[in-house]
């Protein structure tokens, strides 16, 4: 399941990244908004106006001291499932995950951001690449599907980005039959993120 890639993912890089801390919760955000208490704060760097239809799940500070963070969001009922491995999850139609990784200097969260934008062109089919821009923050977007029978989702898009020191990665999935774009939800997610004023 996604969960498993996203545990690797975030085992595979902490050993870069010991030694980053996670900022205090700011008081605004660069775009000029108060900071909402309302908002899922994610390492004290981004804070998440969840969009209507999506659900905030998780928000997992365990490897803070290793300077990374990641929440999950998710759309539609959720169901028993049990992946690969034999555990049981609970899967969504469709699920919104936000990485961030602290980095020591800007030039590691790049280097950074380029391994997990290396590992998603082999982990994926990718179709469509852009740059965008959302609420400010510069990204690169990525839409792909899933071969084989590794994960229950069928296809998904991706942003890539650095704020400051930190690398983010924000990943959209959703499953066979999903009634919804996956690029177009995942620019209102990205529209919904704020990010910390240095």
């Amino acid at each position: 399941m996604k969960r498993t890639v996203v545990c690797l993912l975030i085992a595979a890089l902490c050993l870069g990244l010991a030694g980053c801390a996670a900022l205090p919760t700011p008081e605004k955000a660069a775009d000029g908004a108060a900071w909402n208490e309302e908002w899922v704060t994610v390492g004290g760097i981004v804070g998440v106006d969840t969009p209507d239809g999506m659900t905030s799940r998780e928000n997992n500070e365990a490897l803070a001291a290793n300077g990374m963070h990641y929440a999950t969001w998710s759309m539609g009922e959720g169901r028993p499932y049990i992946n690969a491995d034999g555990e049981e999850a609970t899967l969504y139609d469709a699920q919104v995950y936000l990485l961030l990784g602290g980095c020591k200097s800007g030039e590691e969260a790049q280097d950074t951001m380029a391994q997990w934008q290396e590992m998603a062109q082999t982990q994926y089919t990718v179709g469509e690449t852009a740059e965008a821009v959302h609420n400010g923050q510069e990204l690169s977007l990525i839409t792909y599907t899933f071969d084989g029978e590794a994960t229950p989702y069928a296809r998904g898009a991706s942003a890539f980005g650095v704020y400051r020191n930190y690398a983010i990665s924000v990943e959209f999935t959703c499953r066979e039959g999903f009634d919804g774009d996956a690029e177009e939800l995942l620019a209102r997610f990205l529209d919904n993120c704020h990010y910390a004023m240095p």
